[in-house]
């Protein structure tokens, strides 16, 4: 009997950000990258209506807690937040729906440093794109948190342009500890100048590269931008008098 190899982490993970779904956006993305945390959010806040389904078999229905078996596998899903990512930059239907038409940004992970920081009780999942929800067995079922992460693992096919991994955490901010996992941020052709300049300023003095797209025909070509070390304040005294 052969060997099942896990997924092999892509070198780089990319996470399309709009700044202009909300007034904090920008601070929050800002935020997460200065502070080195991802926010996790709840799975009923993903934009795929079918998320979370799944399939019980007819052996777990045929269980004598099976009521009960539903209902932890539904608590265990509410409190798994997720943080999406992609193996690609260049997604042009990914510019246009997680960045804001173009306005946004794309924040790019080493993906071994992303997995290095994350907590034991986390997981880094490659999701599979299928054309039915998972059927979850009563095996499955004896852990209903490993239950969950089974079941938000897994997409219809219609999704599998995004060539997804995901985040499995707790919901709310989900701290990469010590670990240096932001390496570049990319402009969209469409960024606020405001926008661009706020982030240029904040990434000053760290090792975090900064690239500006363009638009050539049906392509994307990209410029890197000098960020720079971080600017000294100096203060002015006040004479004596």
């Amino acid at each position: 009997m052969g060997h099942l190899q896990p997924p092999i982490v892509p070198s780089r993970l990319h996470r399309y950000r709009s700044l202009v779904r909300n007034a904090h956006a920008i601070d929050e993305e800002i935020e997460s990258v200065l502070e080195n945390y991802i926010y996790c959010a709840d799975f009923s806040r993903m934009n795929d209506p079918m998320e979370g389904f799944y399939r019980p078999s007819k052996l777990l229905k045929g269980s004598a807690d099976y009521r009960a078996i539903l209902r932890d596998i539904t608590n265990s899903k509410s409190d798994v937040g997720i943080a999406c990512f992609s193996e690609t930059d260049e997604n042009v239907l990914m510019w246009t729906h997680y960045a804001g038409n173009y306005t946004g940004i794309c924040i790019s992970y080493s993906g071994s440093e992303l997995l290095k920081g994350l907590s034991d009780s986390a997981s880094l999942v490659r999701l599979a794109y299928v054309d039915e929800p998972p059927m979850i067995f009563p095996s499955h079922a004896q852990n209903a948190d490993n239950a969950a992460v089974r079941i938000l693992s897994q997409k219809k096919y219609n999704w599998a342009y995004e060539r997804e991994w995901r985040i499995l955490a707790t919901v709310g901010k989900v701290s990469l500890g010590r670990a240096k996992a932001v390496k570049r941020i990319s402009f969209g052709s469409r960024i606020d100048p405001v926008h661009r300049d706020k982030i240029l300023n904040a990434i000053r003095g760290t090792n975090i590269e900064a690239y500006s797209m363009e638009i050539d025909g049906y392509d994307h070509t990209w410029e890197s931008i000098a960020v720079g070390p971080r600017k000294r304040t100096t203060k002015r005294k006040t004479p004596k008098r």
